[in-house]
């Protein structure tokens, strides 16, 4: 990825936190990526997952400093006032077009967690802590007031060197606690296998919560993700553990799924004054159960008075395998949280598809299928992940709101699904179309590369078009409107549209760019359907049909550019 230092530190955070499959689609429109952006260098927002990360970013020139300017975490009350009520009229392009997702989302209550954050490559300090601990207060008031129906949970996360380091050790390493423990069980039994062997018991809630007291985050290496805080709302899964810890803590056992905790060893041994078992452990790592640990482990010392009488269903398991340890790992994280895309993976038209990409150069397809428990730092570089692919069909099967706004619909709604991926979608006709999604998005980067002051009036049009929310799958759609124009021959059917030779993607990127370049004087035709984040059906029609009628227009002076492309094409 070309981007600055600063940027590359908060998306490989992004990346590492949440999992991203495709960080640089990501990057395409979460960077802010301009000038005045009022402190606030990245704006990512999932509806999904109801997330919103804003974050600011900072890399000294001289990594020897011993902490970063506190000045430029206090810079993030400024990008959070802004973010969330600044008038519009007054932010930059990339900026509003941000701010107006962010507030559309919140609106529609699509938000729960709201995280902060400050990237840099120094250690963290007390000092950035104390200023953190105050754009935390701005945030909450500033939602409190401005959205008053809606309780997204609000953290702020100093993301220094440590840190850094430590998430991405966590990558590596599933367990990082080496402590070894004794614990006292009811009981319990064994199960193994050829490389592993397994003890189901139960746990007491005090000893869940004085493991967590003394080691916290560091017990959920395995984990994707940590403890995620609570927010008292019925929604929340942590409420309800601590609701249920405190109020009925006899019932606990029945109420909650339980822990699956890597350890490097155990052995069991009878317990002659219990009539159970002792258990030694040697390492621990909570692979599943990061939410009911951190649930149990901050209760209050008041709250925490029944949690002798809370029991919780614990596996500790031991694996001497690397393969099937990350495989341990997969599969019990994708469990915890089950993606969209879980759902079709086993569907006819996936597998058929994963089957043509095999004789696709330099191109890797799962469709739907998890990757390893490295992905977010070893992600094989020819990956086309799940969702950019569908994207760019919804995009160019010209549904560019369905592709923007609703990708997870896309693999959860089986009529989406069918008018994305049907009988007819190949694996050459995707290569097309993620390839013509790649080429806008790399034109992006390149114009927001050249400095301000070198670019032209064109330029800096064409730039603040794609700074826009939206801009990408629009233009992708676009593209797919004008393609009879560009071909000079009907097009019945665009699932059937690909390149006449079996190309790799990288390939298809470069035939895809000249005729993109020469395209991109068209895009303020388009930029009116992004005012609503192109949930404007009838305003989105008006603006492909602009844009085509403009392409129809200048077919003459652009006919060498369109005559190479359709060289390529098979309709």
């Amino acid at each position: 990825m070309a981007y600055g230092e600063d940027k590359a530190l908060m998306l490989f955070a992004l990346e590492l936190n949440f999992g991203i499959e495709d960080i640089v689609s990501v990057a395409a429109v979460a960077l802010t990526d301009h000038s005045n952006d009022k402190k606030c260098d990245l704006v990512y927002v999932d509806r999904a997952g109801g997330i919103l990360v804003f974050a600011q970013g900072y890399v000294a020139a001289d990594a020897r400093r011993t902490e970063a300017p506190a000045g430029k975490a206090s810079d993030l009350n400024t990008a959070a006032t802004w973010l969330l009520t600044g008038s519009l009229d007054t932010l930059p392009e990339a900026l509003r077009s941000a701010a107006m997702e962010v507030r559309d989302a919140l609106a529609r209550d699509e938000i729960r967690e709201v995280h902060v954050w400050y990237c840099h490559n120094l250690p963290e300090s007390r000092n950035v802590e104390r200023e953190l601990a105050q754009v935390r207060v701005t945030t909450t008031s500033l939602l409190r007031v401005n959205y008053p129906r809606v309780s997204p949970s609000v953290s702020v996360r100093e993301i220094g060197a440590n840190t850094l380091e430590d998430m991405y050790r966590r990558t590596r390493a599933p367990i990082i606690v080496p402590d070894d423990l004794t614990i006292s069980t009811p009981g319990g039994f064994e199960v193994a296998g050829d490389s592993w062997r397994a003890y189901c018991t139960s746990v007491s809630g005090e000893w869940l919560r004085q493991l967590w007291l003394e080691h916290q985050a560091d017990l959920m290496s395995p984990n994707v993700r940590e403890y995620l805080g609570v927010v008292r709302s019925d929604r929340n899964i942590n409420n309800g553990i601590k609701t249920t810890a405190k109020t009925v803590p006899e019932r606990f056992w029945i109420y909650n799924n339980g822990l699956t905790i890597l350890v490097n060893s155990y052995d069991v041994t009878d317990n002659p004054e219990t009539f159970g078992h002792t258990l030694n452990l040697r390492g621990v790592g909570i692979v599943n159960g990061a939410q009911t640990t951190g649930s149990i482990g901050t209760l209050s010392d008041e709250d925490a008075g029944g949690l002798g009488k809370v029991q919780v269903m614990v596996r500790f398991v031991s694996c001497s395998d690397p393969e099937v340890l990350s495989e341990i790992v997969k599969y019990n994280n994708s469990q915890n949280k089950v993606e969209a895309t879980d759902f079709r993976s086993k569907d006819a038209v996936q597998e058929r598809l994963r089957k043509e990409f095999l004789s696709v150069p330099e191109s890797e397809y799962r469709g739907g299928r998890r990757g390893g428990v490295r992905d977010a730092i070893e992600r094989p570089k020819n990956l086309l992940p799940d969702g950019t692919v569908a994207q760019s069909l919804a995009a160019f099967q010209g549904k560019p709101n369905l592709a923007y706004n609703e990708t997870r619909r896309i693999w959860e709604d089986d009529s989406a699904y069918a008018s994305v991926f049907s009988d007819q979608t190949t694996a050459s006709h995707i290569v097309l179309t993620y390839s013509l999604q790649k080429a806008i998005e790399e034109v992006k980067r390149d114009l927001s590369l050249l400095p301000e002051d070198s670019r032209t009036a064109a330029q800096q049009k064409h730039l603040s078009f794609l700074r826009r929310r939206g801009s990408i799958t629009l233009l992708v759609a676009a593209v797919a409107e004008s393609l009879e124009t560009v071909s000079g021959r009907v097009i019945p059917n665009r699932r059937l549209v690909r390149f006449r030779d079996n190309c790799s993607p990288k390939t298809a990127l470069e035939r895809w760019r000249p005729l993109v370049q020469a395209l991109l004087p068209f895009v303020n035709q388009l930029a009116s359907a992004t005012d609503n984040d192109l949930k404007n059906a009838e305003r989105v029609r008006d603006a492909l049909e602009k844009f085509q009628s403009m392409v129809e227009a200048t077919v003459e002076p652009n006919e060498k550019i369109y005559s190479q492309f359709r060289q390529h094409l098979s309709l």
